[in-house]
């Protein structure tokens, strides 16, 4: 991500969205009310209104939204931003009316607020710092079945599945090992596409048998070039359990530099260890957090990024005021995504935590 203009005296920075992640940050950077001016394409009819030989075309255009409604599509790689339109091309829209423009990688758009959360800002100045942050490849494998995934800050996503057929018929060492051949090179296609798509700090396969050494033989074999490092590691399952058990184990932070979401699980779980125990070093909810925050106790606060983005202008004021006093007191702030299990878990506990360096006694 890079800020191409900050004006914080107008509320007004404009950003340009350079990589994955950074729609991530984006998403969680736009709220409700906030006002966007980007280029954006619309359908309008061209020609006489009476007439019966209208034309619909979509046209490009510049426009100045109201935010009411904000949507990450990790699917398609895209944040959808919705609003009423306050400014643009007064032959071609209607202002009041509905807009939604879709922000992908290598667009710019301006953010007008009328109040910049410190959080928000530390955010994107931490974007801005790893412009290309390594993702992992995540690859799960067993005889014929491999999954791959994509593990970055918004959690993992699977990419593609392979599945096909093995001979096992019993004493046919040769028709075993052409089948499982044929299943390598398909496999290895479809991580050769990943890498062309992405900028990977490290690929990790994964699996409960000894498919996995055999593949990474099969890959390294291949002799790609500028192969990012690769590692085996055993797992109970493939899939999506394999994936999170990565996760889960700090497979990658050991590997390459640590992913968000591994802290986040990290975090999560350390917290809950401790409302579990109820050694009084786990708060959650607004009242314990808050209480905590004033004794100075909190070494690491946790708020998800659904709690962040949903909350009414006078919540996230308050958020913010929590941050700041946890700061000062040196304790660390965690934006937890809710797309990845312990975010799911931390918004169930009311999307706010904190784990204290001392227990408070009242």
């Amino acid at each position: 991500m890079k800020i191409m203009k900050q004006v914080l005296k107008e509320g007004k920075i404009v950003l340009k969205i350079e990589t994955l992640d950074d729609l991530w940050h984006l998403y969680n950077t736009v709220s409700t009310n906030d006002i966007v001016i980007s280029k954006t394409s619309r359908r309008v009819r061209i020609g006489d209104e009476n007439s019966r030989k209208q034309e619909s075309t979509r046209k490009t255009m510049v426009l100045k939204l109201k935010v009411e409604d904000v949507s990450f599509h990790n699917f398609s790689n895209r944040v959808r931003i919705k609003g009423v339109i306050l400014e643009g091309p007064d032959d071609l829209v209607n202002i009041g009316s509905y807009h939604t423009i879709n922000i992908e990688t290598g667009d710019t758009l301006t953010i007008i607020k009328e109040h910049w959360p410190k959080f928000v800002l530390d955010r994107l100045k931490e974007a801005t710092k790893s412009q290309i942050r390594p993702i992992c490849l995540i690859v799960t494998i067993e005889d014929g079945t491999a999954e791959l995934f994509l593990a970055a800050d918004s959690g993992i996503q699977e990419t593609v599945r392979i599945r096909m057929s093995i001979s096992r018929k019993r004493g046919d060492q040769k028709s075993y090992d052409a089948t499982m051949r044929d299943f390598f090179a398909d496999t290895l296609l479809a991580l050769q596409s990943q890498l062309e798509q992405y900028e990977f700090g490290l690929i990790v396969i994964a699996g409960p048998g000894f498919v996995k050494d055999h593949f990474k033989e099969f890959l390294i074999g291949a002799k790609i070039k500028d192969l990012p490092p690769v590692v085996v590691e055993s797992t109970n399952s493939i899939g999506v359990p394999g994936a999170k058990e990565i996760l889960y184990r700090g497979v990658i932070s050991r590997a390459v530099t640590e992913l968000k979401v591994e802290t986040e699980t990290r975090l999560v779980e350390t917290l809950i260890e401790h409302i579990s125990k109820d050694n009084g070093l786990g708060a959650y909810g607004n009242d314990e957090v808050f209480n905590a925050v004033q004794y100075g106790a909190v070494e690491e606060l946790l708020i998800t990024d659904k709690r962040l983005r949903e909350g009414e202008e006078n919540e996230r004021r308050w958020m913010d005021s929590l941050i700041r006093n946890t700061e000062k007191t040196r304790g660390s702030f965690h934006i937890v995504s809710t797309e990845h299990p312990a975010g799911d878990q931390l918004q169930r506990l009311g999307g706010i935590g904190a784990i204290l360096r001392f227990k408070i006694i009242q």
